[in-house]
């Protein structure tokens, strides 16, 4: 068996240039904002979701001001777990989490979603998946999604992955991210990394930055 290196597949290749951060028509997806993932005290808590909470609201506020649309998810599940599938398997080791009626489902106060933003609710890890995210964001004629929040090895990477496969330009913010542990989340953000911006660590501040040099250009 052969050694790994231990290097991603775009090492030594050049990395995605700003002026291509955002190509078309963007759109912010803010995946499962929760109390039960961002609460410390929460059933399944990010590491670090807390220090995401400041940079995702001034990228929310951020795409607000320029117009541009931010559709919310949310996990949410019936009391009776009927459709966790096998997370509610007892040898996954899931607890159960964002359920109907519970506090934990909501989104967090301060990255709440405004009066006619789309939220959308879902049972499994890909926001696409039983859902009317893509007819959403064909609505919007959406080339560049821009993903953050959590789990970053969970519904984040699912999602992102299966955006990439439907031909959507992706760009995970990963600073407005947070995963079930620290290894998981790099492990994640590598492979995402890799996947979507020609390795390239995207943060908060090349989003911005991009919007506003967009800005500029359509002024």
């Amino acid at each position: 068996m052969t050694e790994s290196s231990g290097k991603g597949r775009t090492e030594g290749l050049p990395q995605l240039p700003d002026d291509v951060l955002l190509v078309g028509p963007p759109c912010l997806l803010v995946i499962d904002v929760q109390h039960d993932f961002m609460d410390t005290t929460g059933s399944c808590y990010n590491i670090g979701a807390e220090h995401t909470v400041a940079p995702t609201a001034e990228l929310i506020a951020t795409f607000r001001a320029h117009g541009l649309p931010v559709i919310f998810t949310r996990e949410v599940h019936r009391p009776n777990l009927i459709d966790a599938g096998l997370e509610a398997d007892r040898h996954y080791h899931v607890p159960p989490h964002t359920v109907e009626g519970t506090i934990g489902v909501e989104i967090v106060d301060s990255l709440a979603p405004r009066p006619g933003e789309f939220v959308v609710d879902k049972r499994r890890y890909s926001c696409f998946l039983g859902t009317e995210l893509d007819l959403l964001l064909k609505g919007f004629r959406t080339e560049t999604l821009v993903i953050c929040g959590v789990s970053s090895d969970v519904c984040v990477h699912w999602t992102a992955g299966e955006a990439w496969q439907r031909d959507y330009h992706v760009r995970v913010v990963e600073d407005c991210t947070a995963g079930t542990s620290v290894d998981d989340h790099d492990a994640s953000m590598l492979i995402l990394r890799n996947l979507c911006s020609g390795g390239r660590k995207i943060v908060s501040d090349d989003i911005l930055s991009a919007l506003a040099a967009t800005a500029l250009v359509t002024a």
